[in-house]
């Protein structure tokens, strides 16, 4: 304790506002005494001009001190004020991360972006959602070729304030996947065409009727016309010697994979069977 009334003793600068403080409490208290007990022989007891110049005498006094501790403690109080701006400023730095997490999360929710359940893509990040909290986005990793890689990805959601998000739910449980076959431009194009058709009109009969009735509910809610649900074909040329065969076909969203290496199978002319290799067959010697 005397070693911080040293310390305080040898502040010049704060030992003269504290004085300041204490004289101006002094002066001001004792300017309102006087002042009130001269309204108070001068005036009628009781009398509403007596209670009215007291009254301001009160809020004179309030005034005066509030005006005089600005004064004095202007330098300390312009302190303390950058202290807490530059606190403040670096909580936000440190949480601005979580802070746009949270934003993203309250988009997500007023938006309706995608729920549980859907396949999104976001910044090439493919997969279905199966978990969404306050802080991120957990989704099972759909990788190429519309295989599931077996990993979870946590999205943070400040990334849904950043990019565009990418919903392949179109109608619930179904989707319009494309798909792109490149061809040589000498080749049969128009057969080609029809094999790619006649194989998707196959892989997607079974469903066909049962994606057109969600689709074209999706799209006359926001007063749209529904698209052509069956599948067709449109070509891109790529360069001089190489164009696209862009197939859009109507499939589970599970089962995209499933019908696209059913088209490409018949368009490559390679039989139709199970997509993995039969595991090697075991070395001479090894049991």
């Amino acid at each position: 304790m005397p070693s911080n009334f040293s310390d305080l003793l040898q502040d010049q600068r704060l030992l003269r506002d504290i004085i300041a403080t204490v004289a101006l409490f002094t002066g001001v208290f004792s300017l309102r005494y006087v002042l009130l007990r001269f309204i108070r022989r001068r005036l009628p007891k009781y009398d509403h001009l007596q209670l009215r110049w007291a009254s301001q005498v009160r809020a004179f006094s309030y005034a005066i001190l509030a005006f005089g501790i600005f004064a004095i403690w202007a330098a300390q109080l312009q302190a303390l004020a950058v202290s807490f701006v530059v606190l403040a400023m670096a909580i936000v730095w440190g949480t601005k991360e979580t802070l746009a997490c949270i934003q993203g999360a309250f988009y997500r929710v007023s938006s309706n972006a995608f729920s549980v359940g859907d396949r999104i893509n976001i910044e090439g990040i493919r997969g279905d959602v199966i978990d969404h909290g306050l802080l991120s986005t957990l989704v099972l990793e759909v990788g190429q070729g519309h295989q599931r890689t077996g990993r979870t990805i946590s999205i943070p959601n400040s990334l849904l304030m950043t990019s565009p998000v990418l919903n392949e739910s179109l109608a619930g449980e179904y989707m319009l996947h494309v798909m792109k076959i490149p061809v040589d431009r000498d080749s049969n194009l128009a057969e080609l065409e029809q094999r790619a058709l006649a194989a998707a009109q196959e892989a997607c009969a079974e469903f066909l009727n049962d994606v057109r009735r969600p689709i074209a509910l999706r799209y006359r809610r926001h007063g749209l016309n529904p698209p052509l649900v069956d599948p067709r074909i449109t070509y891109q040329v790529v360069d001089k010697n190489t164009v696209n065969l862009l197939l859009r076909i109507p499939t589970p969203v599970r089962l995209e994979r499933d019908v696209e290496q059913r088209v490409l199978r018949a368009v490559l002319g390679v039989p139709q069977g199970r997509d993995t290799l039969p595991p090697p067959a075991p070395s001479p010697g090894r049991q």
